[in-house]
């Protein structure tokens, strides 16, 4: 009798544990921001890069337009601030010339999310060799902050 009674409880347990394939779970609030996010977002409220973007790199629009549309989801009135930032040299003008390169890119970067949908009134540039709660790069880089 014990063998029978173990195998008839542990089985519907098993089988619990178990999902088809190809089957989701449905949320009555589509698109909604994750509760990981929404803390993510108060808790680092522009202070931690959304996007960095290394000198030289070529295909950054993707990640720029899906990290945009993902800050929107949650603060559909987020404003974003553009820098360019390097290592500092020892003579300012140096650094200055080094991030100034970078410069024409990062207004691309700023036009393009302005073209997502963002007002261009929430969209800044600006340049700086020490950002907040950013370790300072080895080389010139762009970088996107979401408030």
């Amino acid at each position: 009798m014990r063998r029978i009674l173990i195998p008839a409880l542990l089985l519907p347990l098993a089988l619990a544990g178990c999902a088809l394939f190809g089957r989701k779970t449905l949320s009555p609030y589509a698109n909604a921001p994750s509760l990981v996010d929404v803390a993510a977002l108060t808790k680092f409220n522009g202070q931690l890069p959304l996007v960095t973007i290394p000198q030289g790199a070529q295909n950054w629009a993707p990640s720029v337009k899906y990290a945009v549309a993902e800050a929107l989801k949650i603060n559909k009135d987020a404003k974003f601030r553009v820098y360019v930032t390097g290592p500092a040299a020892a003579i300012p003008s140096v650094s200055e010339q080094q991030m100034a390169k970078l410069a024409p890119e990062a207004a691309a970067v700023a036009d393009a999310i302005a073209a997502d949908g963002v007002l261009p009134g929430n969209v800044s540039l600006g340049a700086s060799t020490k950002l907040p709660h950013v370790p300072t790069p080895k080389a010139p880089e762009i970088v996107v902050f979401a408030k």
